[in-house]
């Protein structure tokens, strides 16, 4: 009876164990975490709207998925360590700007942006969480990375019809603009570099190589200088930093790719010329040849570096050999390439049109932080306000350095958050390898500070150029930055609090998270529905302009204001929408008129309105106020007439065309009102002439008229337009006898 009892407690004290779970979350986040920065370049950089909206829903979507998992692994903390607080802060900056924002719909846009770079950051630095799991997280970007580079080589040949992927003999590839798509691709091949240092599988090194080469490739058919800046400044970052055998090793292997395009890009492109596909698929395969070769090459000389005393030596002669051939190489091919050579010596002389320009660039940005020194002038705030700075006329979008573009649109508490960013990279890379430089294995420091340069190599050219107003690059450097602070993490890992001890501001950041969730989610939605009823409203406007029914002509008008109504309210903000709902207003006001219809008033003050505040979204848009300005004088606008006159002058203070156009409008309305018999108004728009003629020579005395770059005809007073200034004087001066 006793045994039977022990028997029965031995048995009551075993333990069974259930079966772990499958936890199939993990690898599904991480491909959606891979595809979020894998597919932005495909899609012309994200560079347009209807293709960042689609992005804002497709980031939030994932980003909450991320975040539900966290908190049901009972990860409540949004902000763990300096480098999220400053990227969020990077966003941050461009929501203060709204307040002082000169486009608000730009500016709301921006913010947008901004918001959907941090949650990309967050995902891939949550779900990227070892070192294992970041170098899986790299293999997406040069998967993109080569995709980009594939698509771009296809079109040179002739065999994709991606549009403009090869523009005027230049590859663009998916980014459609030759510099950013080659600036995209050298960060990339740092990445290749990057993973094939501590890769064991001989056919993934392969892949490396080849991948490199055929990005090299593109990069020579881009014809771009600043790839060439971010490929050497990064190389020489890459070997500053590697330890012993690796740095060779990076030489090697970035020489391979270069030597390898470099040999067959002069015959590549003189069959792309000829149109001589075979011929193009013969060079591009030779160098599929080469790059193949070379990786076995380099696998002997390691074999031999380890077996025997003098092999150091031997294959340190030899790569500095192989350098030296890949560098006359290029010279070769920088002689027999005519559009090489000019990129080249268009690099070294200080004196060329870019040098000069981006100096210009940068003195205007500079004032124009001088009038919005605290939050900025909000997104699109440089496009708006340059022209008002110039020292002589020309075009451009973009201030040609992110620093100082942060620093416009966003002032002096953006331009801190993303320096911020910078510093804190710098300190995470220096405590890394001061933890690690004295461990045997060194792989954790390699794949860090391969990272690290391909970001740094990226801000540091982003710093006289645009590529950071390309979205996709966005997100490849805060993806990058995203790593480095993931391997950060794994060195220094933060011990975390018992539960009972967790802050009550971790749910408040879980609360916080979950609205910017819905907001980037409704806002992408909202946006998107916008754009598509605008779009549908510009498809009756053509319709309309091809029809002779008046009865299908009003059905169209309506149409159109319809949908556009629907757009204004889906996107309030947006100054494009209404500008053109008040085209549509004017031509209902207009047939309406004709038909003696008493709705023709209650027509026009609500253009009258709208053409108001459409004036005000976009104050400084010289293509939305001429549109208004002949809304408004069809409509009989008075007082819209000379506010849209005087923004014009302001928004395009260079453009002499500008000057005559509001002249001749104005005039013509003084005449006009005189004959109607109300001469108040009259003298009012003479008054207005004479102001504005006072205004061009104040402004022709403050540019450089003469400049060699100037852009459009000289701001110089025609016979034409002096001819009016001395017509409004005239008329004046008989007044006042």
């Amino acid at each position: 009876m006793s045994n039977k009892r022990k028997k029965t407690a031995k048995q009551s004290k075993e333990v069974i164990i259930a079966p772990k779970k499958t936890d199939w979350w993990q690898p599904v986040l991480f491909i959606l975490a891979g595809l979020l920065i894998f597919y932005p370049p495909l899609f012309s950089g994200l560079f347009f709207n209807q293709q960042m909206f689609v992005s804002h829903i497709i980031t939030s979507i994932v980003f909450s998925l991320v975040l539900f998992y966290r908190i049901s692994h009972k990860d409540y903390v949004l902000l763990r360590n300096p480098l999220d607080w400053a990227i969020l802060a990077y966003a941050g900056g461009y929501l203060l700007s709204l307040v002082g924002a000169v486009h608000q719909g730009d500016a709301i846009y921006g913010f947008l942006k901004a918001l959907n770079y941090f949650m990309v950051y967050w995902v891939v630095t949550r779900v990227a969480s070892s070192y294992s799991l970041v170098r899986e997280m790299l293999k997406f970007l040069l998967a993109g990375g080569l995709v980009v580079a594939l698509i771009g080589i296809l079109a040179a040949i002739g065999y994709s019809d991606y549009p403009g992927a090869y523009v005027s003999g230049a590859i663009m590839s998916t980014l459609q603009y030759s510099n950013t798509m080659a600036a995209y691709l050298a960060v990339m091949v740092l990445v290749g570099i990057t993973l094939v240092q501590q890769e064991k599988s001989i056919w993934l090194k392969t892949v490396y190589s080849l991948a490199n080469y055929f990005m090299v490739v593109a990069i020579l058919g881009a014809l771009s200088k600043g790839a060439w800046i971010i490929l050497v400044g990064g190389t020489l970052l890459v070997l500053i930093g590697m330890p012993g055998m690796h740095r060779l090793k990076s030489l090697y292997y970035i020489g391979l790719a270069i030597g390898a395009a470099v040999m067959v890009y002069p015959q590549f492109a003189a069959a792309i010329v000829a149109a001589d596909a075979n011929q193009a698929w013969v060079c591009v395969g030779l160098g599929i040849l080469l790059a193949g070769i070379g990786v076995i090459v380099w696998e002997g000389l390691e074999k031999l570096w380890k077996s025997q005393r003098l092999a150091p030596v031997i294959i340190t002669v030899t790569v500095a050999a192989l350098a030296v051939a890949g560098i006359l190489a290029l010279g070769n091919q920088v002689v027999l390439s005519d559009d090489v050579a000019k990129e080249i010596s268009g690099l070294l002389n200080l004196e060329s049109s870019s040098y000069t320009a981006r100096a210009e660039f940068m003195r205007c940005a500079v004032e124009i932080v001088k009038d919005h020194p605290i939050i900025g002038a909000g997104a699109g705030g440089w496009e708006a306000l340059y022209r008002q700075y110039q020292n002589y006329s020309y075009w451009t979008t973009e201030t040609h350095s992110h620093f100082l573009q942060v620093w416009v649109e966003t002032g002096t508490v953006g331009l801190l958050a993303f320096l911020a960013m910078w510093l804190i990279l710098f300190f995470y890379v220096i405590r890394i390898y001061k933890a690690k430089r004295k461990e045997e294995d060194k792989s954790h420091w390699i794949l860090s500070w391969g990272i690290a340069s391909g970001a740094l190599a990226l801000g540091a050219h982003a710093a006289i150029d645009f590529d950071l107003s390309i979205p996709a690059m966005c997100m490849v450097l805060w993806s990058l930055l995203a790593l480095v602070n993931s391997l950060y993490n794994e060195s220094f890992p933060v011990p975390e609090a018992p539960s009972r001890q967790k802050p009550t501001c971790a749910w408040a950041q879980m609360g916080g998270a979950g609205l910017l969730v819905m907001l980037l989610l409704v806002s992408g939605g909202r946006y998107l529905y916008a754009m598509n009823q605008a779009g549908q409203a510009e498809k009756a406007i053509l319709e309309l302009s091809q029809e002779t029914d008046a009865r299908k002509q009003v059905e169209l008008l309506n149409q159109a204001s319809l949908k556009y109504n629907q757009a204004v309210k889906s996107d309030p903000c947006n100054g494009h929408y209404l500008t053109s709902l008040t085209t549509v207003y004017t031509n209902i006001f207009t047939f309406l008129q004709q038909q003696g219809l008493p709705e023709a008033d209650q027509v026009r003050r609500q253009a009258v309105k709208d053409i108001d505040r459409a004036g005000e979204l976009r104050p400084y848009d010289i293509k939305s106020l001429t549109i208004l300005i002949d809304n408004a004088a069809r409509l009989g606008h008075t007082e819209g007439l000379i506010s849209l006159g005087q923004k014009s002058i302001k928004a395009s203070p260079n453009d002499i065309v500008v000057y005559k156009n509001i002249a001749n409008l104005w005039w013509d309305a003084s005449q006009q009102y005189l004959e109607a018999g109300r001469e108040d108004v009259s003298i009012e728009f003479a008054h207005q002439i004479q102001i504005l003629e006072k205004s061009l020579l104040n402004q022709i005395a403050g540019v450089n008229i003469e400049h060699p770059y100037w852009v459009g005809p000289r701001l110089q007073i025609d016979t034409e337009l002096q001819n009016i200034f001395d017509q409004a004087d005239d008329y004046l001066n008989q007044n006042e006898e």
